[in-house]
């Protein structure tokens, strides 16, 4: 259509896995991405992530997957909707294990 971009459609790679039935390449068959930090974060574990909308708040995430110092999270509340799943460098985010908002006395509060 007219007008319309791929930007707008906003393609899905999670979405089109499950769909064909594909399984995504390794990390390790990319030679430029970086693997030398080790995080010791694994899937299935919970962190308090600052909130995309509202950096002054957090919200509770879980590790999707890891691949180097990048992490795919998706925000508790969400099932297993990947829509909303997002990548997050370690060394630059905000991310705190479970229990630090309350220490911190910062505001737990659930994304848009």
């Amino acid at each position: 259509e007219e007008g319309s971009s791929l930007e707008e459609i906003g393609f899905n790679w999670g979405e089109y896995l499950e769909e064909t039935g594909a399984s995504a390449a390794p990390h390790t068959s990319f030679k430029h991405v970086e693997i030398s930090i080790q995080s010791n974060f694994q899937p299935g574990m919970k962190l308090e992530v600052a909130n995309k909308n509202n950096p002054d708040t957090y919200w509770v995430a879980t590790v999707i997957t890891t691949c180097g110092q990048l992490l795919l999270l998706r925000y508790c509340g969400y099932g297993e909707d990947r829509r909303a799943d997002f990548w997050c460098d370690v060394v630059i985010a905000d991310l705190h294990p479970v229990g630090w908002c309350t220490q911190n006395n910062k505001a737990l509060m659930p994304p848009d």
